[in-house]
């Protein structure tokens, strides 16, 4: 591979970072250039909390052998453009949302319909990575079809109701137009007479202000990461789920069947920083959010107790429907099933192991990959 000698490096947080991938000791050297490709803006907490980290993180655990070059904000790819980009080797790795390609995965895709299943980021992010890489066949599968290997899913804080006019009761929310993800939240729309928008969380600010938005489905701490203040000064506080079908990076099998045994073994031991750091800039970022609300100028909105109930006996009902979406994309009743249970038994589970520990990052990073990473063979995985 390539060996990249820079004199110095760039600023971390620019479009660029310097890359560069050298090959271990004794293997043959093979040209390639590491991108990835975050089409997230530079603020966000999937890159102040994931990429930014891990990239630095990564080079300095291999003496500067694994140099990533990290695109972000759609500089190279959008977001619906990564998945294809990674595919044929444009890019080696990026942020893929799974749900925007039902059709490519759809045993993963039912991530999306578990949107309000496992409300807290990092417990449901451990979940739906230990899910994926070591109970789902079907995953491992269709990941394959796609030369694209799973890394691993961040999690955000809980969704709530951004408006340009005060969401008081649900029946505020007919007629208006949301911007949503797919999967429940839109199902949970739809029952109230509003129309789920499925746009990039990035184009929220536009929709707002040019009003072919009246409200946007984000968590609050993204009033910053995406400028949101002046176009939405209501935030109703109702926990409608989180996004968690993703894969925070992902990266070409070819590209992973290019490295050497040692390099696969280091980015698999810093692998949990993808999953979880995300989630713990996005609490960070939620509480310093809450508190300058005011001075921002946002109104925070308390949920009534109907409200809640209206969403809790919308969610009973809606239980049925996971089944029938992943029957509609293909998958298996007994495969969706499994996919449910594993989760649901996951939650609880790092909900235990977790607990005690969230003030400390590299004690969850250990959990993770304790869990999951450690299970996984770098002789072997990826490379079939």
């Amino acid at each position: 591979m390539r060996i990249l000698n820079k004199a110095a490096r760039t600023a971390l947080m620019s479009t660029a970072l310097a890359l560069g991938l050298m090959a271990g000791s004794g293997s043959a050297a093979r040209s390639a250039e590491a991108k990835l490709n975050s089409w997230l803006g530079p603020t966000h907490p999937l890159n102040t909390g994931g990429y930014v980290p891990f990239i630095e993180a990564v080079k300095t655990a291999s003496n500067g052998e694994i140099d990533f070059r990290l695109f972000l904000g759609g500089s190279l790819l959008d977001s619906r453009g990564t998945l294809p980009g990674i595919r044929d080797n444009v890019v080696e790795g990026g942020f893929v949302v799974l749900s925007f390609h039902p059709a490519e995965f759809p045993a993963m895709t039912t991530f999306s319909d578990l949107s309000m299943v496992g409300t807290d980021s990092l417990t449901a992010a451990a979940a739906v990575t230990e899910t994926i890489l070591l109970h789902c066949k079907p995953c491992e599968a269709e990941a394959k079809a796609q030369n694209f290997l799973f890394f691993g899913a961040y999690a955000t804080t809980a969704y709530n109701i951004m408006s340009s006019k005060a969401v008081n009761s649900l029946g505020d929310m007919q007629g208006k137009k949301v911007r949503s993800f797919g999967g429940a939240i839109d199902r949970w729309l739809s029952s109230l007479g509003a129309v789920a928008v499925n746009v990039d969380a990035t184009l929220a600010y536009e929709g707002l202000s040019k009003n072919t938005l009246d409200a946007v489905m984000l968590p609050v701490a993204d009033l910053s990461a995406y400028n949101l203040w002046d176009v939405a000064p209501f935030v109703t506080l109702l926990n409608v789920g989180s996004f968690k079908a993703d894969s925070s990076v992902g990266f070409s099998r070819d590209f992973w069947k290019g490295l050497t045994k040692e390099q696969r073994e280091l980015l698999l031991k810093h692998a949990p920083m993808m999953a979880i750091g995300p989630g713990l800039d996005y609490i960070k970022n939620d509480t310093k959010v809450v508190a300058e609300a005011a001075d921002k100028g946002v109104t925070l909105i308390q949920p009534t107790e109907e409200m809640k109930k209206g969403l809790a006996d919308f969610f009973e009902v809606d239980k049925t429907a996971i089944t029938e979406a992943g029957t509609k994309r293909g998958v298996a009743e007994s495969d969706t099933a499994a996919i449910v249970a594993t989760y649901v038994e996951l939650l609880d589970k790092y909900e235990k192991l977790f607990e005690g520990k969230r003030d400390d990052p590299q004690a969850l990073y250990d959990i993770l990959y304790q869990e999951v990473y450690a299970k996984l063979d770098p002789e072997t995985f990826g490379l079939d």
